[in-house]
């Protein structure tokens, strides 16, 4: 749709529904939705007094530069809500013509009410088109959903019986699929999880889970992350790259080191470039900001005096690897190491496009990659299929609660899991206590990564 055809929408003043458009246009960025954003504004919530033509025109006219120069198309619901969608803005560019949308309600109550409360970011949802397209076309669904009306009798018998109480759900083990959804509903209302206060030392870790939240006065936002970006872009960020080494430790025999990790310090660039913000409140800002981060590290390994006999691990986007930056990369890193090229995937960045994973899986293995799958629950191990995923080791984010587990009905089944899996594929990683040592032995894991095993080890090689 043109920005001219647009504009026919714009102007009238009936109340439109566009949502039949929308799907309409979303046909053919389906099929590349490379470098699209969408936002969904809930102008709906407005009261009537600010649904008026007028104000209509106000808010789509706060879009007509990012339509012009952005592909930019702009979509009503009858209900006053608002989908825009556009091609290669920035976050900043679509965060002003939010902000210039949201001036002309200001004066509205509800508007007053969610700044007041610092709510302001929930009138707005905000998609990356070539990440979130299924969540974008189930919110598209639902708007399509609410602008069909009920039949009237379906609406007689609403309004004559009372609801029907609530029934428990089949006892049937979840699909796959739904426990996918689950975890999506879970990741995206992490801000009611309350982690316990716990007194943490010195982790050498990146923390790359988005639900594990430090306390900090605000979540960043869009804006923040767009100068976060544009600051990591020009500098130089070697000093910000750490290490870590993994290591076997079987009984009471000596460590033996096995890989080193290269990566970057979240928590430090917090704290240089945007210290009273949470980096991690929203789970799909960070993915964005942890692309940066694999372009950084890319840039940087193969200038560092690497050994050639040494094995490295880096934290790496399922999506970087089929970038042609990635292929660059790979290239200088095997002029100066002959060892394979460990890559340390999250998994929701797995899970949440399975296909894109495949196909860097098939790539990584025809350049002789190794694939660790990070960051994961204990408890997963019961469920995961390692060799179906093809990854060759599963590395445990160590939680003080583990410890409870020793002696459990639950310690047998995870036992069997890690030997399923095969005791040298299990890494625990996070290991700041004695308490992560003593767990893992228990259980028969031989690898550790974390503050306490460099302290113990490191300096004896």
């Amino acid at each position: 749709m043109s920005a001219t055809e647009n504009s026919n929408h714009m102007e009238s003043s009936a109340t439109p529904c566009q949502v039949d458009d929308l799907i309409s246009a979303m046909r053919a960025i389906k099929r590349h939705p490379e470098d699209y954003r969408g936002i969904h504004l809930h102008f709906s919530l407005l009261d009537r007094g600010h649904k008026q033509p007028y104000h209509r025109r106000t808010i789509a006219t706060a879009f007509n530069k990012l339509i012009q120069s952005k592909s930019g198309q702009l979509f009503w619901t009858s209900n006053f809500d608002v989908v825009f969608i556009c091609q290669g803005s920035s976050l900043a560019q679509l965060d002003i013509a939010i902000l210039a949308a949201r001036r002309a309600v200001e004066d509205s109550p509800l508007v007053k009410k969610y700044i007041e409360e610092g709510r302001d970011d929930e009138l707005c949802e905000w998609y990356d088109l070539a990440i979130d397209m299924d969540r974008f076309m189930h919110m598209v669904g639902g708007l399509k959903n609410a602008a069909v009306p009920p039949p009237p009798k379906q609406i007689k018998e609403q309004v004559q019986k009372p609801a029907p109480a609530a029934t428990k759900e089949p006892q049937n083990a979840p699909s796959l699929k739904s426990m996918i959804k689950n975890l999506d509903q879970t990741l995206s209302h992490s801000e009611d999880f309350k982690p316990p206060n716990l007194k943490t030392v010195n982790v050498t870790k990146p923390r790359y889970d988005p639900i594990a939240k430090q306390d900090t006065s605000q979540p960043m936002g869009p804006m923040q992350l767009d100068q976060l970006e544009r600051n990591l872009t020009n500098m130089d960020i070697d000093r910000m790259i750490a290490d870590q080494t993994a290591f076997v430790i079987v009984g009471d025999k000596n460590a033996k080191p096995i890989f080193i990790e290269h990566y970057i310090s979240v928590d430090q660039i917090k704290e240089s470039l945007l210290p009273t913000y949470d980096l991690y409140a929203d789970k799909w800002l960070f993915k964005r900001l942890t692309r940066t981060f694999d372009t950084k590290i890319m840039q940087s390994l193969p200038t560092k005096d690497i050994i050639r006999d040494q094995v490295i691990s880096i934290n790496i986007n399922v999506e970087t690897v089929l970038t042609p930056e990635f292929d660059k990369f790979i290239s200088l890193f095997k002029q100066k190491n002959n060892q394979p090229l460990i890559l340390e995937m999250g998994m929701f960045d797995v899970i949440s496009n399975i296909q894109n994973y495949y196909d860097a899986q098939k790539k990584l293995s025809r350049l002789g990659c190794r694939i660790i799958l990070d960051a994961i629950d204990i408890q997963a191990l019961q469920v995961l299929d390692r060799e179906l995923l093809s990854v060759d080791f599963l590395k445990i984010s160590w939680k003080p609660d583990y410890i409870k587990l020793i002696g459990s009905a639950e310690q047998d089944k995870i036992l069997s899991a890690i030997a399923d899996h095969g005791n040298m594929r299990i890494i625990l990683c996070h290991c700041d206590t004695e308490n992560a040592l003593e767990f893992g032995k228990s259980f028969g894991i031989h690898m550790y990564q974390g503050f306490l095993i460099d302290k113990k080890f490191k300096s004896s090689f």
